[in-house]
Formats: C-alpha cells, sequence, structure tokens
C-alpha cells in the first residue's frame, strides 16, 4: 500500500495510507500536492468483467464495448454505479452468462452488487445507458441500448426496476432487411425538446449489421475486424413521451428521417443557439458529424455542414465516436470535443467570433490534437479534475483491430487514457502522466461522478474485453467548491435543459443539466463548479426549460445544494 506525504510550510501531513481516506478539507495554500487517479476498483467490490464475445470471427459489435452511468438510484445521497455488458453470440460452444452489473454505493468505500435483487438480471449484447426521470416520479429511470432490443426500465421507488419496454413502445424499430436481434443501437439521451416538462428519449443508431453481411477483413493473412465503410448507415429515433408512459416515435413528423441518416455514435444536449429549445450534436463514424438545430420542439434542421463540424478542416469525415459540449473558456460559448481515429487527432470545435453556431477546429492550436494522434479515442468528456474553475478534457483510447501492431508499427492495440488540463481556455496540457494514469486498455465507455462526496469527481471506465476500473480522484479537492442539484417543479424533474450561470468576481462559469455526452454512457447529473481559492460566491443564476428564472445568493463553499425551480434552496 502506498502513502503520500505532502509538506505544507513546515508541517508534514501523512495521508491516504488506507485505500478509503481521502483529503477533506481544500487549502488556499499555494503548495498544492499533486492530483492523483487511483483505481479502487478491486478495494471498492466491483469485480466487473466485460464480455464482447469474440473467439475469432472478428464481428464488428466485438470492437465498440459499452458504457456505464454514475446515479443515484434510491435517493440516499450516493452515487450508485451501472456498468452494461455485452456477451457471447448466439451458438457459442461455451457461452458466458452475463448480464449489466448495477453496484449500490454502501458509503464506506465499497460497493454491493444489487444487479439481480433489483431485477436487473438481463442478458443482451450490451451498449449504452440513458439515465432519466421520465414520469417525474422522483426517482431515475434507465434505458439500456444494445445490437437487438433496447430496454426501459422503471425505477420503482428505489426499491428494483420494472421492464416495461413493450408497454412504453421504445425497443426500437429494426432497419429494412433486418431482424431486430441485429439491431445496432449505440448512444441514447434524454431531453425535453418540446418543453412540455416531460423528458423524451433520442435514440442512435449505428449501422445495418447482421452476421451474415459482416465480410472478411483482414491483413497480410490474418483476419481482423472490418472498418465501418463496409456497412450501410442507420437512422436515428426521437420518442415523444406522451406522459402515459409511452412514447410515440416522431422522427418523421420531426424531419429526422429525412436528415439522421449516419452512423451515429454520441450525443452532446445543448441549446447551441441560446433560443430556449434543446439542440443535439451527435458525432458520426466516416461520416459527416450532425448538429440537429431544435425549431421551437416542431421540426429539426441538421446544419452540420453550415456550421463547420461535419468534416475535418480537409473536407473529409473522421471517425467520431464520443462526444462532449461545454463552456470551457468561460466566454458563455460552448464549444465541442470528439473523439477520433488514429492518425486524426482529437478534434475541438469553438465558435466562431461573433457566431454562436459556426465553429473552427482549434484542436491542434489548443494543444490536444498532437498527445492524441497514435490513439482511437472513444469517450471524451469535459469535467474540472482540479476545481480551479475551468473545465478540463478525459479521453478513453483502445484501438478497434487487435492486429493492428502487425501492420502499424507506430499502433498498439491497448493504449493509455489522457487527461488535459485545461490552462484557463487558452490551451490544454497533457497530465497524464503525472496523474497517475498509466493504465493500458482497450477504453471505450467513461463517465464522472463524485463517489465519495468530498467535493472532486471520479471516473469510471469500461475496458472492452477487460476489467472496469474506478478511478478515484485523490487530490482535486484542494480547491473551493459548489455542488448543485437541480429540482424541476413545472420543468421536467431532473432539470435536464437548465442552465446555471456561476459568479465569483470576474468570473462567469455555466453549465447546462443534461443527458447524454462522452461514449455510450451517463455521467451523474449534480454539476459540479470548481472555484479554485474563491471564498464566496457572487450569484447563481438559474434559466430553467420552462423558461423561468431564479438568482440565487449566499449559498456556501464545499458544499452540495439542491434547488427547487421557483423555490430556492431545499
Amino acid at each position: 500500500m502506498k502513502c503520500h506525504f505532502f509538506a505544507f510550510s513546515l508541517v508534514v501531513f501523512l495521508v491516504g495510507c488506507q485505500p478509503g481516506n481521502k483529503i477533506s478539507n481544500p487549502t488556499t495554500s499555494a503548495a498544492h500536492h499533486p492530483i492523483v487517479f487511483t483505481d479502487i476498483a478491486h478495494f471498492a467490490g466491483i469485480d466487473f468483467q466485460h464480455v464482447n464475445g469474440s473467439r475469432g470471427r472478428k464481428l464488428m459489435p466485438e470492437t465498440v464495448g459499452s458504457g456505464l452511468a454514475f446515479f443515484d438510484y434510491d435517493n440516499d445521497g450516493k452515487l450508485d454505479l451501472l456498468i452494461m455488458n455485452s456477451t457471447t453470440w448466439p451458438g457459442d460452444p461455451n457461452p458466458i452468462k452475463t448480464t449489466p452489473k448495477l453496484y449500490h454505493n454502501l458509503g464506506t468505500g465499497k460497493f454491493e452488487d444489487v444487479t439481480a435483487k433489483l431485477g436487473l438480471g438481463i442478458t443482451l449484447y450490451g451498449m449504452g445507458v440513458a439515465v432519466g426521470d421520465y414520469d417525474n416520479d422522483g426517482f431515475e429511470d434507465i434505458y439500456l441500448t444494445a445490437v437487438g432490443p433496447n430496454h426501459l426500465f422503471h425505477n420503482e421507488a428505489g426499491k428494483g426496476f420494472r421492464d416495461v419496454t413493450a408497454e412504453s413502445g421504445t425497443v426500437g424499430v429494426p432497419l429494412p432487411g433486418t431482424k431486430l436481434e441485429h439491431k445496432w443501437s449505440s448512444s441514447s439521451a434524454w431531453l425535453d425538446y418540446d418543453n412540455d416538462g416531460k423528458l423524451d428519449l433520442f435514440v442512435c443508431q449505428y449501422v445495418k449489421w447482421s452476421p451474415e453481411i459482416d465480410p472478411y477483413c483482414g491483413k497480410n493473412g490474418i483476419r481482423g475486424y472490418c472498418p465501418p465503410g463496409n456497412f450501410e448507415g442507420a437512422r436515428c429515433t426521437l420518442f415523444h413521451n406522451e406522459g402515459t408512459g409511452k412514447f410515440r416515435d416522431v422522427s418523421k413528423e420531426l424531419g429526422l428521417l429525412d436528415i439522421a441518416l449516419g452512423k451515429s455514435f454520441g450525443i452532446a444536449v445543448a441549446d447551441y443557439n441560446h433560443d430556449g429549445w434543446l439542440d443535439l450534436a451527435i458525432a458520426n463514424d466516416t461520416w459527416a458529424n450532425f448538429l440537429l438545430m431544435n425549431e421551437a420542439g416542431k421540426h429539426f434542421t441538421d446544419k452540420g455542414v453550415e456550421s463547420g463540424i461535419a468534416f475535418s478542416m480537409s473536407g473529409k469525415a473522421k471517425a467520431g465516436m464520443g462526444i462532449d459540449v461545454a463552456d470551457f473558456r468561460n466566454n458563455g460559448k460552448l464549444g465541442l470535443v470528439i473523439g477520433n481515429f488514429a492518425e486524426e487527432g482529437l478534434s475541438l470545435f469553438e465558435p466562431m467570433e461573433g457566431m454562436e453556431t459556426m465553429f473552427e477546429e482549434k484542436g491542434q492550436s489548443r494543444g490536444i490534437s498532437a498527445p492524441s494522434l497514435s490513439n482511437v479515442t472513444f469517450a471524451t468528456f469535459f469535467f474540472d479534475y482540479n476545481l480551479d474553475g475551468w473545465q478540463d478534457i478525459f479521453a478513453t483510447n483502445g484501438h478497434v483491430d487487435d492486429i493492428v501492431s502487425t501492420y502499424k508499427s507506430n499502433l498498439t492495440f491497448k493504449q493509455e487514457p489522457l487527461l488535459f488540463e485545461n490552462k484557463q481556455g487558452e490551451n490544454f496540457s497533457d497530465v497524464t502522466k503525472q496523474s497517475g494514469i498509466n493504465y493500458k486498455l482497450v477504453g471505450r465507455g467513461a463517465a464522472y461522478g463524485d463517489i465519495d462526496n468530498d467535493g472532486d469527481l471520479d471516473v469510471g471506465i469500461v475496458d472492452n474485453n477487460g476489467k472496469f476500473l474506478l478511478l478515484r480522484n485523490d487530490g482535486g479537492n484542494q480547491n473551493h467548491w459548489l455542488r448543485l442539484k437541480l429540482t424541476g417543479t413545472k420543468s421536467n424533474r431532473d432539470a435536464i435543459g437548465a442552465l446555471v450561470t456561476l459568479s465569483t468576481g470576474k468570473q462567469k462559469q455555466r453549465r447546462y443539466v443534461r443527458s447524454g455526452g462522452s461514449f455510450l454512457s451517463e455521467s451523474e447529473r449534480v454539476l459540479t463548479f470548481g472555484l479554485g481559492s474563491a471564498t464566496t460566491i457572487d450569484s447563481v443564476e438559474i434559466r430553467w426549460p420552462s423558461g423561468k428564472q431564479d438568482t440565487l445568493s449566499q449559498l456556501g463553499i464545499n458544499t452540495m445544494k439542491t434547488i427547487v425551480e421557483g423555490k430556492g434552496v431545499e
């Protein structure tokens, strides 16, 4: 067991000698000790093993892995963890029974597997998960995507989950000429696209696929996985929440059937033009990325090409996987990060001067493209790991071809994640090594959440066909912070779509409450604002999805507050 010694002035503190110990008292001293991410999955009792079913047939879904979600399913104030799993293929001579895994946070640094007890012990070739309280009863429900039927589970007041897929109408429709068992859904996200106070559901499909149309591909006589160019694209689906427990496919009437045909992987939900209606940015794999603009809840128009996010600067569509959105320069403008294939590098899109939805690619000049060139990046997201008030970038990496090193000597199958520190919006610095992140894996889904309620954000990663990593943030809470949980009343209860602006001195930070982001995964919904050395907050302004606006002050620091729409602090 490793102990860490840190010196402040002439006093030496010994911390971290026990696996559960965390630094809980922020300091305003400039002599901060290093922030280190420590994998505590084994100690925490998370014995998850991902199974992708690979047996040499090289079926394309085996390359994608699955996602995870941090959410508090029983409202006990502690973040629980759901990890998606895939499984072996039909006809496998040695089948492995797999299920998603739901781990209950015991609050002691330990998690308990409650999957079977709570009704989630189903086997599916799982992909992603989206968390949302679709019936506004105060408990988070979950939507699971898969190769095959998707599943909607209703949260029964924290006591269990009930499969309501059939009665809700959200199983999804296979593409013409394919079977339901081969329908390949990827990411999904909850959003109230028409601002009626009920969460609707957007579901991406990847490609038209079945084992029968998965062709032979290889290098140097060795069979390998086929690239996405060998498959036709698929269409995304938007389900409207009817408020009766049922959903209706409104893709056609809202214009999505005409524009949302691609090879879609990641979703980033936000109000990109600040008109009060939530839009969607979609990362497509070797296909033009979408920017689906919401026209007052009545129609969607794709502005991907016009906005500049559809293609690379060379005019070529990159291999877009994970995606996220944030005001990472604290200037009131939303930017996008997108994970790409090897030798393409991470993409970072920023709005042009005076134009909210016209972007330019800044990955190279901001310092994230070069360090990521040899990686295949799947999950990527913004979060403030050091609580200095500037949102940093995390990315998981891992190639899709396990024989890549036989024909590309500069590339490897297993790759390390990347952590980039935001240098006050001007550029990003690669701090992966100094943060203790030296794990080689086939990284896929990733998400963040404060699992130990100490103010800083921890990270979970799914290793495709490998173990799960739970990276505890040790030392990130040396700076001050404020965490806000929003509860809608007229708006949807999750407050998805709410825009929060926090002001301290000359700095303004903005966050959307949202679903989606990253890759196949859901980060916690509580908003974490890093305050740096600031000890007071001037104001917190909230624009709710209903249009109502609240302004609060004197919220304190190093604490979590629940804000109820129209009522203030609970």
